[in-house]
């Protein structure tokens, strides 16, 4: 497989799970699981009968990660002033939608003329960080060295809870493995995760651990057993929460449990309920690093509007890493 297809299934995977799940984001896993065809074809999301959203348009998982690319294009090297100062301007014209409350937050604070080095959420560890990062696993998979501090760096454009950092850097690191030709080997990938967190906050380290133990168990009994980690705003029966631990350890054990199926990873990260479009744009990103853009199935590759540019931009970036 040529390195470049892998670039594209990266950024291409995350946008195909981050517009199958933008319908039914925040549904509990039953109802989700009633749904026929799940991978069947896009769905526009609806409420009080109308369309907010089209089948196929992807949500802020996909077009913060696509600010990130830009940045790095224009760059050429990872400048948090740069990615702030074009969130900034995109909150200004009103291009932005579908963030949670920590981005918010931050968004208004620098829209007050706070710098950005000061503007971001202290205590909450929100999905912000973790599903906007592939593209810098991506653009350090000949660098390692320093991929870390740039993932911490663009983090804390809008997250300093090390509870959102933590897995961040750990999904950046995993890419970047994938994206390398690391093999999809369940211990070097999770002990690789597990570190990288564990570097940040210890906790988040050992949480995504436990993705080992959920691996060994059948697929039912991993869901069950997900639900009993120590997850803080835990729902039960509404699936689970928006924060980025969470979001790590789902992700890849969807990845993990089927590493040479996109489609089967996909249907795991939707059918975890709750913030499924996340999970699976996360899964998406890991899975497509893995396997290119040829194991995206082609249906959801043709249905997905975007696809074109972001094939383009995928490939620029693999082509500025190479200078």
């Amino acid at each position: 497989m040529e390195r470049e297809d892998r670039f594209v299934g990266a950024l291409l995977g995350g946008a195909v799970g981050d517009a199958l799940g933008s319908f039914c984001e925040g549904w509990p896993r039953a109802r989700i699981l009633e749904v026929e065809q799940l991978l069947g074809h896009y769905r526009d999301l609806r409420r009080d009968g109308e369309v907010v959203r089209a089948g196929g348009a992807y949500t802020d998982d996909t077009q913060q990660a696509l600010v990130l690319v830009d940045s790095l294009l224009a760059c050429g090297r990872v400048d948090p002033a740069d990615v702030a100062d074009r969130l900034l301007g995109m909150w200004n014209a009103g291009e932005l939608y579908g963030y949670g409350r920590a981005f918010r937050e931050t968004l208004e604070r620098m829209a007050r003329g706070v710098p950005w080095q000061q503007a971001a959420s202290t205590d909450m560890p929100s999905n912000g960080t973790v599903m906007k990062i592939a593209p810098l696993g991506l653009w350090h998979w000949r660098r390692e060295a320093q991929l870390d501090a740039d993932a911490d760096a663009v983090c804390r454009i809008t997250h300093k809870d090390p509870r959102a950092v933590a897995p961040a850097v750990a999904i950046a690191q995993v890419v970047r493995h994938l994206a390398a030709g690391g093999a999809p080997n369940t211990d070097d990938v999770v002990a690789l995760a597990e570190r990288s967190a564990g570097a940040v906050h210890a906790a988040t380290g050992r949480l995504i651990g436990q993705v080992r133990r959920l691996l060994e168990l059948p697929a039912d009994e991993a869901y069950a057993a997900l639900l009993e980690m120590p997850i803080k705003r835990y729902t039960r029966g509404q699936g689970l929460p928006s924060e980025a631990p969470v979001t790590a350890v789902v992700a890849l054990e969807a990845f993990l449990r089927t590493p040479d199926q996109f489609d089967a990873t996909m249907h795991r990260a939707l059918t975890c309920g709750g913030d499924v479009d996340t999970f699976a744009a996360v899964a998406g990103n890991l899975s497509g690093a893995c396997n290119g853009a040829q194991a995206i199935p082609a249906h959801l590759r043709a249905g997905l509007p975007a696809a074109d540019h972001i094939s383009r931009l995928a490939r620029e970036l693999y082509r500025k890493t190479l200078l």
